[in-house]
């Protein structure tokens, strides 16, 4: 199964697009929920961290919420860049 934007499949969309990132948002964590086994994990969890560049992790909190922070929304909410962090194999934070 593959992910479609508007018709196109998202590995497509890097062929067409190598200067693009992809950004990801996603309320679960990377580590606790992404890569270990739980409920967020299916059949396609790896394919798809494989198209993504740049994972925005963690629930959005009201009580940690900073609207002067870039790409996201609460303090615990962290910019993972994916192919640094897989790469070597611990979190690499986006700078920005």
């Amino acid at each position: 199964m593959k992910v479609s934007i508007r018709g196109c499949k998202t590995t497509d969309v890097k062929a067409h697009f190598p200067q693009k990132d992809i950004w990801c948002y996603t309320g679960y964590t990377y580590e606790t929920d992404l890569i270990e086994d739980s409920r967020a994990r299916c059949e396609v969890t790896d394919e798809m961290l494989s198209m993504i560049d740049v994972l925005v992790d963690g629930e959005f909190h009201e009580e940690e919420k900073n609207i002067s922070l870039r790409f996201r929304g609460s303090e615990n909410q962290r910019l993972i860049d994916l192919p640094k962090t897989k790469r070597q194999k611990k979190i690499i934070l986006l700078e920005i």
